[in-house]
């Protein structure tokens, strides 16, 4: 009985010892040399839910990189029926105060006119804090080839 005990608690404290000793998450190798990180975000989002959950994921990026020591360089490019969700009216509050916080640190914000006129969305609803741009496909080809990453949020 004595030894069944004393067996429990030697596993008790080596299962502790394990668990405490989780690798640490890290993005070093990825980032190894890097001053600057350069990327345009192709932000296809179709309701409310996902907005905010990639809004939140791209905050978590920067401030990621930023303390790692890497300056980041965003663009978030806005089209499909997505673009909705952008205008004053409709715009989620929640949202509205991400884009705030990310455009006071330098991210930039843009939307699609192409599909505003698809999805039947006056420009002059956008909020101010996005851009309006002719077209993203533009905008994705031209980021690319000046550098930056192009990475699909949906």
């Amino acid at each position: 009985m004595l030894r069944r005990l004393l067996f429990s608690l030697l596993f008790l404290l080596l299962s502790v010892a394990v668990a405490g000793a989780a690798p640490k998450a890290e993005d070093h190798d990825a980032l190894a040399g890097l001053k600057s990180a350069r990327v345009i975000f192709d932000a296809r989002v179709p309701d409310w839910e996902r907005l905010v959950f990639n809004l939140e994921l791209i905050a978590e990026t920067f401030d990621g990189m930023t303390a790692q020591g890497v300056r980041p360089e965003m663009v978030v490019s806005f089209r499909g029926p997505g673009v909705k969700l952008l205008t004053a009216p409709v715009i989620n509050k929640e949202a509205l105060e991400l884009i705030r916080e990310l455009k006071k640190k330098g991210v930039r914000f843009e939307a699609c006119a192409v599909a505003m006129r698809v999805f039947k969305v006056d420009p002059a609803l956008l909020v101010p804090e996005v851009k309006l741009v002719g077209n993203v496909l533009t905008s994705l080809i031209g980021y690319q080839n000046k550098g930056y990453a192009m990475i699909t949020v949906n």
